[in-house]
């Protein structure tokens, strides 16, 4: 199970039309969504970078990410889609869909719920984060969007391998079913399960399927959360629903006023 992953393991099982037809795996890098940063511009759309390990993983809002070597998916997508930029993040939905799909393809049995999705971007088994999706975009010379989607998942790890302060929230599939699990079909599995969800929002710019997803799996609709904005003060709310857009939809504990949330402006924690 602790097997190299390469282009051609991940081929065998890939039956997308473009998404991972290039596939680059690098023993170490800095982040892959640095390397794929750097790649963009000269690679096609669908090129897929892989590292065994990162040195400098990081998730939203600049939080580091824990990436040991030969024990998760640590990946990114280079995307060049035809898109306003404004709603390039809405992405990020189709990346977490695209990882609950691919563990459910795995038929990999979990007490509970298995893979929920935390918004915007947090994978969560059983009340703690075993993965996340980092959308990061710029504009080309062409003022066509370059986006890579960079996608981490904690599939092997052991406790030992997250530090003292990370044991109490973090886990991985290992932990929480008490077995390795085959990491080449599952980052397939990911490809496979993303490339349709993207395909028809490109023709459609309607979160559709990714939305349905994202609210069965949702680890907050129902839930009361802290919003954290850096610029104001902390509130409570339950979340209510996902908008069309993606959005967040609360209502605030002090006010009872109905509020739609955007990714990137707020943080949410579980209150609960």
């Amino acid at each position: 199970m602790n097997e190299s992953l390469s282009p051609e393991k991940i081929t065998q099982y890939l039956r997308t039309t473009f998404l991972g037809r290039k596939i680059l795996c690098f023993d170490v890098l800095d982040s892959t969504n640095c390397e794929a940063a750097r790649r963009a511009l000269a690679e096609e759309e669908g090129t897929v970078i892989i590292s065994e390990q990162q040195t400098t993983g990081r998730g939203r809002l600049g939080r580091k990410w824990q990436s040991p070597g030969g024990k998760g998916i640590w990946m990114s997508i280079i995307l060049k889609p035809q898109l306003p930029p404004d709603v390039i993040p809405q992405l990020t939905l189709a990346g977490a869909a695209a990882v609950c799909l691919a563990v459910d393809e795995a038929a990999i049995s979990f007490p509970g719920r298995g893979i929920t999705i935390k918004w915007p971007n947090d994978l969560f088994l059983n009340g703690k984060k075993a993965g996340g999706i980092l959308t990061e975009m710029s504009v080309s010379s062409r003022r066509t969007p370059v986006v890579v989607i960079g996608i981490g998942l904690n599939v092997n790890l052991a406790e030992t391998d997250f530090p003292d302060e990370l044991k109490s929230t973090a886990t991985s599939l290992r932990l929480e079913t008490g077995g390795e699990h085959d990491r080449t079909r599952l980052t397939a599995g990911i490809l496979n399960g993303f490339e349709p969800l993207y395909l028809e929002y490109l023709s459609t710019v309607d979160l559709g399927r990714i939305l349905t997803i994202c609210r069965e799996r949702s680890e907050v609709i129902g839930r009361k959360v802290v919003l954290e904005n850096r610029e104001g003060p902390v509130q409570t709310a339950e979340v209510i629903d996902l908008g069309p857009k993606g959005e967040l939809v609360v209502r605030l504990a002090q006010t009872g006023e109905i509020k739609a949330i955007i990714s990137g402006e707020i943080s949410v924690a579980l209150h609960d």
